[in-house]
């Protein structure tokens, strides 16, 4: 028997709905894992992902810890930390099943791994087709789409905003501000660039800052909203709310640089509480899950996320909501270094949210002063 912990990304409780979604997408995996171990036995156990360490705490003082956590790479980093789980072995075959900057997201200071990545949720736009024929690709294009009457919605979460920062070249910036450094005139300039559009787009009456990026699901999928920022792991319970009427595209770019998107990895870590047999078992279920064919196969049934085996092709002719998460893939580029240092339980990243992006998007805080702000908050030590 395997007891796998999955931390699942809900803002408050976990809805009977993303349960039954994440129970069906893992069977999957676990139904053709079992065509070559018959015996073994798979007991799922979901949680909010803001509560797994609280639950992984209780259950391993217990003795009763799980094999297996599937969740956020940041979650993993979090649990590594508290000694909740084990650092993976870097063995070359699982090192070459995913890319560095995969495997720089889920790394400690002191070079441990946290989980073995396995999949990537790209940040990309979702909208309905009966409110908006085709989508904007640029962020004036979005602003234009607004001010034609069209609905739209960003959250006002930082993480969920910073796609918007890399339009406008604001990411070297923010970037060497989270590793201490000072930015330059230059990046300074496009940091206050990007606060400047972020009123501008609060300004605008058909423009909607929501808390959360449930919030802006619900608001499109009963169409109070147009358009909307999402994750593809959002897309099957989208699908089953707008059915054809679903549009996904890349998340618009800047006039001189790509946005940013901020694309969730969900990774595999160890737990302490294993057997040897139970210990060497799970690693052949990550091998298994991380296995070029099964990764294809897992993407192309679900058409919600990527593999995160960079060996992997994706037949983005097939399908346009692929060829969308193939771009945010690419766009994200420029912003792995970014998320390796600033994760989401990153106090620097809270102080943020209440002392910059709130007051600028309320309008209470100019961009000039913005900009000095974030930077000094950025530059702290961890």
């Amino acid at each position: 028997m395997l007891y796998v912990a999955v931390g699942v990304q809900d803002e408050n409780n976990l809805s009977s709905e993303n349960a039954a979604l994440f129970r069906q997408r893992f069977s999957l995996l676990i139904r053709d894992f079992r065509r070559l171990h018959p015996n073994v036995l798979v007991q799922l156990s979901l949680y909010p992902e803001g509560q797994l360490r609280r639950h992984l705490q209780i259950r391993d003082r217990a003795g009763l810890g799980p094999d297996l956590v599937f969740t956020g790479g940041d979650s993993a980093n979090s649990l590594l930390e508290a000694g909740l789980v084990d650092p993976m072995p870097e063995t070359p075959e699982l090192r070459q099943n995913s890319s560095p900057e995969l495997l720089n997201r889920v790394r400690n200071r002191r070079g441990q791994v946290a989980g073995q990545p396995l999949i990537l949720f790209p940040q990309l736009a979702c909208y309905d087709k009966r409110q908006l024929q085709a989508p904007p690709t640029s962020l004036s294009g979005l602003l234009e789409t607004s001010a034609a009457g069209v609905s739209v919605g960003l959250a006002m979460e930082t993480r969920q905003l910073v796609w918007t920062a890399g339009a406008f070249g604001a990411i070297p910036g923010l970037t060497a501000a989270a590793l201490g450094r000072q930015p330059t005139p230059l990046e300074r300039a496009q940091i206050r660039s990007w606060f400047t559009w972020l009123q501008a787009a609060s300004d605008q009456q058909r423009v909607t800052f929501m808390p959360s990026q449930t919030d802006l699901r619900h608001s499109l999928g009963r169409g109070s909203l147009a358009w909307v920022s999402c994750s593809s792991g959002e897309l099957d319970l989208l699908r089953r709310k707008l059915g054809p009427h679903l549009g996904v595209s890349p998340l618009p770019n800047g006039t001189a640089h790509a946005s940013s998107p901020v694309n969730r990895l969900r990774v595999l870590a160890l737990g302490r509480n294993s057997s040897a047999a139970q210990r060497a078992m799970s690693l052949d279920l990550i091998r298994f899950s991380v296995g070029p064919l099964v990764q294809r196969g897992f993407t192309l049934d679900t058409l919600s996320f990527l593999p995160a085996n960079p060996h992997v092709s994706i037949p983005v002719q097939s399908s346009s909501v692929l060829a969308a998460m193939v771009q945010a893939r690419q766009q994200a580029r420029g912003a792995e270094q970014l998320l390796a240092d600033v994760h989401q339980d990153d106090m620097r990243l809270r102080e943020v949210e209440t002392e910059v992006m709130t007051p600028v998007l309320f309008g209470l805080l100019e961009p000039d002063l913005a900009t000095e702000r974030l930077i000094a908050i950025l530059r702290r030590p961890k």
